[in-house]
């Protein structure tokens, strides 16, 4: 029997979604906070957790991404196609952006001759340390990927919903943790 016969993701999909949409949230927050309030970060070593997040979120979208390529997914047929299409680019700028940001932020770090820790190992080397300027850049490449992806999950939540509650289609639904789908279709 197929796996998507009742039309959801499975619970891999489902856990690899919510547990990097989460740290995703929380690195975004605490990177206003890095910025905007030093004197607090600094007291709760808040660079130190976003910098672990962030690791965390690179390795979790790589199991992602092998595991999207590796398993079949429901498709997104009840959309019209202008939607699908937008939906799909979303979904490939959000993969590259949770690639891109973290190694943005590694090459920020390491840059300004910090290391990098993934789950207390240290990262090799990526790059040299560089002079302030050349940090600095990648300090804005990392900021600026950040506030893209802001925008594109701010999108793609304002999208989920408007599926749910306008269009009452099962296209939330079928992520959402331990909820079944009305319909019994492959999508």
């Amino acid at each position: 029997m197929n796996k998507f016969a009742n039309n959801d993701y499975d619970s891999v999909a489902k856990f690899l979604h919510w547990s990097i949409a989460l740290m995703i949230f929380f690195n975004l927050t605490s990177g206003v906070v890095l910025v905007y309030f030093s004197a607090l970060s600094t007291s709760l070593n808040l660079y130190e957790i976003h910098k672990q997040f962030g690791a965390l979120i690179l390795i979790l979208a790589f199991i992602r991404l092998l595991w999207r390529i590796s398993h079949r997914y429901p498709r997104l047929t009840e959309l019209p196609l202008s939607e699908s299409i937008l939906a799909n680019f979303g979904v490939l700028l959000m993969y590259a952006l949770m690639f891109a940001i973290p190694i943005s932020g590694i090459y920020f770090t390491q840059s300004s001759s910090q290391e990098v820790h993934i789950l207390n190992f240290k990262l090799f080397q990526l790059i040299s340390p560089q002079p302030l300027a050349v940090t600095m850049q990648f300090f804005a490449l990392h900021k600026y990927l950040a506030i893209l992806i802001a925008a594109i999950v701010g999108g793609h939540t304002l999208a989920a919903l408007k599926h749910h509650y306008l269009d009452k289609n099962d296209i939330l639904r079928r992520m959402l943790p331990n909820l079944k789908c009305k319909k019994n279709e492959i999508q």
